[in-house]
């Protein structure tokens, strides 16, 4: 690709419901977020509110300290950050034997497939909600030195239907996957890749603020999900899941094999805290 066809580097996020636009390293725009207060993004900058503020100086920190959206971007780590995150906790089964890869969303690469626990952590344990990405050349290599696959690394979509799809051509077996709420309806299709190609994929849904009850239809068949600020997912799986782990923002086990990874997770958590501890309160105003 000449320097004249070089895909813009543009990178959307979601915080907080609201719109974060970054390019070459920097914060380019901020939207006013819908949800004012979340536990974890005090935990992080000791912020008690979530404003446009607030969520520029997250990001440049972010950007700063873990090279968000930059060639030199965070890929490798040992350290999982807090309690019942979703890398966390696809790390911890890693670790345990329990899944072979993992389908995540990566700034600068898109869709990826990640082979080992410390890349399959350093990918998503910086991550907000990624709702758009751009290409970046140089991350894409380190990515593809540590084993992971990309999906597509010249337009570098979000499509964790076509990760599994890799996955499969991979040869891996026990794929894990993260969905995000709005992205529900994908459970479907990748139940159907599930029982036609034989083979175990552990769904993870996260970003669900904003999801409503006729979501749930797609939810109930992942393994596991986060309540973020979301009163649908109170309201459905308090009373549902088979198991509710932490208060905040509880992280739902809604299978057996979901149940078995938090409870590994839960039972590391107890040997040894979690490098953050959230804040001490939940999200006020549920969406």
């Amino acid at each position: 690709m000449s320097k004249k066809e070089k895909k813009e580097d543009k990178h959307v996020w979601e915080i907080g419901k609201g719109r974060v636009v970054i390019s070459n390293g920097k914060v380019i725009s901020v939207s006013e977020p819908l949800v004012k207060y979340c536990p974890i993004h005090e935990a992080w900058i000791g912020s008690k509110t979530h404003s446009v503020r607030t969520i520029t100086r997250h990001t440049r920190w972010k950007i700063r300290d873990f090279g968000l959206c930059t060639p030199g971007r965070i890929i490798y780590a040992k350290v999982k950050g807090i309690g019942y995150g979703c890398s966390e906790t696809f790390m911890s089964a890693m670790q345990h034997d329990l899944v072979d890869a993992v389908v995540v969303p990566c700034d600068g690469a898109g869709t990826v497939v990640t082979t080992t626990p410390e890349v399959t952590q350093g990918v998503g344990g910086p991550m907000n909600a990624l709702v758009e990405t751009s290409p970046i050349p140089e991350l894409i290599t380190r990515l593809r030195k540590k084993g992971a696959f990309i999906l597509d690394p010249s337009s570098a979509p979000i499509d964790v239907l076509g990760g599994v799809k890799l996955a499969i051509e991979k040869g891996f077996k026990r794929i894990g996957a993260i969905v995000a709420g709005p992205e529900a309806a994908v459970i479907e299709s990748i139940r159907k890749l599930e029982k036609e190609n034989d083979i175990q994929i552990i769904i993870f849904v996260v970003h669900t603020t904003g999801v409503t009850l006729e979501d749930m239809k797609y939810i109930k068949q992942a393994d596991m999900a986060h309540g973020c600020a979301s009163k649908a997912m109170r309201d459905y799986f308090d009373t549902r899941a088979k198991k509710k782990f932490g208060s905040l923002i509880p992280a739902y086990a809604i299978s057996e094999i979901g149940l078995k990874l938090l409870n590994i997770r839960e039972e590391e958590c107890l040997k040894k805290p979690t490098y953050i501890v959230v804040g001490d309160r939940p999200p006020p105003d549920l969406i």
